[in-house]
């Protein structure tokens, strides 16, 4: 019987070291989700920076391309006035 014991307790202990190799994996997996979550937060920030920027820039562009069609519009009504008015000179 002492030596079944002794079976048994050898089989408890390799049991016991499988799962002390189960938790310290776990425990790393644990460590690069928390590392990984930690970076996923911060370009998020930045993607956020980037979008504000990204939209400022946007309205300004609309902006620069009214003005733009804008000075078309009124350099195409002066010379149709100016071809006009010189119809008749």
């Amino acid at each position: 019987m002492d030596g079944l014991a002794r079976e048994d307790f050898h089989r408890l202990e390799s049991k016991v070291d499988k799962l002390t190799d189960a938790v310290t994996r776990l425990i790393l997996v644990e460590e690069r989700q928390t590392t990984q979550g930690e970076r996923i937060g911060k370009v998020e920030v930045t993607m956020a920076q980037h979008d504000v920027q990204i939209t400022a820039n946007r309205a300004e562009i609309d902006r620069w391309v009214q003005r733009g069609i804008g000075a078309w519009a009124v350099a195409a009504v002066l010379f149709a006035v100016l071809n006009f008015g010189a119809a008749f000179v």
